[in-house]
């Protein structure tokens, strides 16, 4: 048998161990990775009023009985299970932060610190710090404290949320139902998660366990950097942790605690419009050369979109220099933008791309970007409907605006493209192929004028009891 010499033995054990290194993922060890930043994590207290029922939740228990890491509320000491009182008393509400300061600026969750008072910082040498609450954000779960300590404190490090990869490795850390310094190990198990928490969902999936007290806490990478804030989970209502945890992007987290730092409040841009994806059957209606974009179903009256020219049914292609992918990435993305700042929008309209500038405004801070502005869906479909004009007594049957236009859908057909479409009696046709219908003559016309055209589908505005949404009808 052939010998091996020994320096290509020592050549294959070099790479055997690089190998289950970079499987291992790059960084230190899990436990060198705690001892060094344990230290600028926090467990959080604050006293919250009951509501005016009697009942309350306690440790283990969400008290909204619903999916959120929502903090664990303690009513006894060291009580689990439910609290009956004849009298609804103050409870101590339960949850976790981190150091992003050494003055002393702690960044969580919203929802840990909302409607409290008396909020206490227990540091994780025992030491125990009243917090004052900086500022908070209306449109993303979180909150800015502020502690005064003798010494300066400890202070993590952040890292690239951007640059994170499905079964990346994770460390959680945080106060489970107040078990301050509770360590978890997981991986990334997916990114751009949307839980319908806000028009900018981009939530961190991960298996680590987090449980009711973590919300605030970080989510680090194995070099030891924050890339999350542990922010929510999905769990049965009894339940704690099942593997599915959400986290905050460490690149928002810095976005909006410099926001709120620099002003107390976060100056969100907004253009004021709704907007859908862009799906295969809409892209086929509107003679798209393919789906991508997203599609305009409404804009609000003196906002950034109606001012500069962009109408209902353009399609939003590129954002600056960034080509737009999802509804929530160009929300992100006009919300991070300074009001007042002109941006190059590349808009599919009239059937050919045209460059729109566009002025972007400051949203309320109390409002969501899609505010008064009528809502959206889409789906695909084909006719199997019975049409009306909208006459007077129409209007006062249904409540319908003196103002409204269009033609009325009064009976659907089961299993026919118009319900597959998501159509239903008493939705308003406002726009056939991004024509304006009076009459269901109109309707007819412009779906036959698409079938000549060997069209598969052809684009609706449709108007209901829920605002302006964009459906695309089946013509196969």
């Amino acid at each position: 048998m052939k010998r091996s010499t020994p320096w290509l033995l020592l050549l294959a054990l070099t790479l055997a161990s690089l190998s289950l290194h970079a499987r291992a993922g790059e960084g230190g060890s899990a436990p060198e990775l705690v001892a060094g930043e344990l230290s600028a994590v926090v467990s959080i207290s604050g006293l919250r009023q009951p509501p005016a029922t009697a009942t309350t939740a306690v440790a283990g228990t969400p008290a909204t009985g619903t999916t959120g890491t929502t903090a664990s509320a303690i009513t006894t000491p060291g009580g689990i299970g439910a609290v009956r009182s004849s009298e609804p008393r103050a409870t101590r509400v339960l949850g976790s932060g981190f150091i992003i300061d050494s003055s002393g600026v702690i960044v969580t969750n919203r929802h840990v610190v909302e409607g409290t008072t008396d909020i206490l910082v227990t540091l994780q040498d025992n030491t125990l710090l009243r917090a004052t609450l900086l500022a908070q954000s209306d449109q993303i779960d979180m909150a800015l404290l502020k502690v005064v300590s003798a010494s300066r404190l400890p202070s993590v490090r952040f890292g690239d949320s951007d640059a994170l990869r499905v079964a990346d490795r994770v460390l959680a850390i945080g106060s489970p139902l107040g078990l301050g310094g509770t360590v978890t190990q997981g991986i990334v198990s997916a990114l751009n998660r949307d839980i319908r928490d806000s028009p900018f969902d981009d939530y961190i999936q991960t298996d680590a366990a987090i449980n009711h007290g973590n919300s605030g806490g970080p989510l680090f990478n194995m070099q030891g950097e924050v890339i999350g804030m542990n922010t929510a989970i999905f769990a049965p209502m009894t339940s704690g942790s099942i593997g599915l945890g959400f986290a905050i992007p460490s690149n928002d987290i810095k976005f909006v605690a410099d926001a709120l730092r620099n002003g107390g409040g976060m100056r969100a841009g907004t253009l004021d419009f709704r907007i859908q994806q862009v799906t295969p059957g809409l892209a086929d209606a509107l003679n798209m050369p393919k789906a991508e974009g997203v599609i305009v179903g409404g804009t609000k009256d003196g906002g950034g979109a109606a001012k500069c020219g962009i109408v209902a049914g353009d399609i939003i292609l590129r954002y600056g220099t960034m080509d737009v992918k999802d509804v929530r990435a160009l929300a992100r993305a006009i919300a991070r933008t300074s009001p007042g700042t002109v941006v190059n929008l590349l808009v599919w309209h009239n059937e050919e791309p045209t460059v729109i500038a566009a002025t972007v405004q400051e949203l309320p801070p109390s409002a969501s970007p899609a505010s008064n502005i009528p809502a959206l869906a889409a789906s695909p479909a084909d006719p199997g409907w019975n049409l009306a004009p909208i006459d007077d007594s129409t209007r006062r049957r249904l409540g319908l605006g003196r103002d409204q236009t269009g033609v009325l859908v009064t009976q659907i057909t089961a299993e026919r493209a118009a319900a597959d479409a998501g159509l239903s009696p008493g939705d308003v046709v406002v726009e056939v192929q991004q024509e304006k219908v009076a009459v269901p003559e109109d309707v007819a016309r412009l779906v036959a004028a698409a079938l000549q055209q060997q069209r598969r589908y052809v684009a609706l505005l449709v108007h209901n009891a829920d605002g302006l949404r964009w459906l695309a009808l089946s013509l196969d």
